[in-house]
């Protein structure tokens, strides 16, 4: 029998206030297309045994991931460690975004910035390395696209129209695939929105 109870995004969401909202994904996703639960932290499932002693102890937590697996995961990790109440997010961030709940969410600041998510993105859901799906990228649109380090833009910034072949490449490859990701559609329309804006 689980030590967790799981919650609907919209049960979570109506109690959110009784929620410590512990977010176990990676800092791309968090950052990402999906966006976050309002308020929620971030602390990755690989780090989260050895940084357990930073959760509150005496208050609920709601684990949250991109679709509900790695947070039921940890729920249970953290359950026989002796916290809780804790309670999983099911669907997670996808569950939350189909739901049309409020999110919180870290526009890119520019066009490199953009695509090296894409990139992210891509290679998580894709399970490929990210230098594979960058290499793929970039033969498709013609150029190196560049990417963010340290604050700062190294190589080539893509250009716009560099970052909507890139963005129409990852969707019909995607598309194409015998089972496409679920939240596809919820992630391109982010990065489709964040290039209008940029």
């Amino acid at each position: 029998m689980s030590a967790h109870h799981e919650l609907t995004p919209r049960e979570a969401h109506v109690r959110l206030d009784d929620y410590v909202v512990v977010d176990v994904r990676g800092a791309h996703e968090y950052h990402g297309p999906l966006g976050r639960v309002p308020g929620a932290a971030l602390l990755p499932l690989p780090e989260l045994e050895a940084r357990a002693a930073e959760l509150p102890t005496g208050r609920a937590l709601l684990l949250v991931c991109r679709s509900g697996v790695r947070s039921r995961k940890a729920c249970d990790l953290l359950a026989a460690r002796g916290f809780g109440p804790v309670a999983n997010l099911t669907g997670g961030m996808i569950g939350w975004n189909e739901a049309d709940l409020p999110i919180d969410q870290t526009d890119p600041r520019s066009l490199a910035e953009l695509v090296e998510g894409l990139v992210a993105w891509a290679a998580q859901v894709g399970a490929r390395p990210r230098e594979a799906v960058r290499e793929e990228l970039e033969s498709a649109v013609g150029s190196a696209l560049g990417h963010p380090m340290g604050g700062r833009d190294v190589g080539a910034a893509p250009t716009r129209e560099q970052a909507a072949q890139a963005i129409d490449f990852v969707e019909r490859s995607f598309r194409s695939a015998a089972t496409p990701p679920p939240d596809l559609a919820l992630s391109l329309a982010s990065y489709r929105r964040w290039l209008a804006g940029l």
